[in-house]
């Protein structure tokens, strides 16, 4: 991951919801009170071959993770490298690159909603077929795709724990 696409992710955070308006979220995606210790939480489990996990950015992400040193996230966690997974949630762009998307955060809710900024283990970089670049939509969507779980660093610092490759990227239905 390149320390420009860091940084836009940064910005992103700082100016998307002003940008579009965007000021409140469907009762769907704010963001639950979902155990993240390590004796509370709830493992997760490898979807069977062939099926796709309908999973929230929340409960992926449901683990305490430490941004500064990383190496903790868990085992079943890990496991999922590879699932087919469906999630809902956000494109965190900057304003300029509203065309012609190639890879972008999905995040659970946007930062000036009230729900402060998503962790990282909160945030998926979805990349996008080559062939197939996506247009920004402002409101809720759902992509679909193949995960990749591990640690991504830029100039030392923890960038992201979850990849994408999308298949599908859609408005989520109202």
């Amino acid at each position: 991951m390149s320390r420009r696409f860091a940084l836009s992710i940064s910005v992103s955070v700082l100016f998307v919801a002003a940008a579009f308006g965007q000021t409140t979220q469907p009762a769907s995606t704010q963001p639950a009170s979902i155990p993240t210790s390590a004796d509370k939480r709830i493992r997760h489990k490898v979807p069977p071959a062939g099926t796709t996990l309908d999973i929230s950015i929340k409960e992926l992400g449901n683990f305490d993770y430490d941004q500064d040193k990383g190496g903790n996230i868990p085992a079943d966690v890990k496991a999922l490298s590879g699932s087919k997974l469906r999630l809902r949630g956000y494109m965190m762009i900057p304003a300029s690159q509203s065309e012609k998307i190639m890879r972008f955060p999905l995040v659970p809710h946007l930062p000036d909603t009230g729900f402060g900024d998503p962790l990282v283990q909160e945030m998926i970089v979805v990349d996008c077929p080559k062939d197939k670049p996506f247009v920004y939509i402002p409101d809720e969507i759902v992509v679909e795709g193949t995960l990749s779980v591990e640690e991504k660093k830029d100039e030392g610092f923890i960038v992201s724990v979850f990849e994408l490759a999308a298949t599908s990227v859609r408005a989520a239905p109202k």
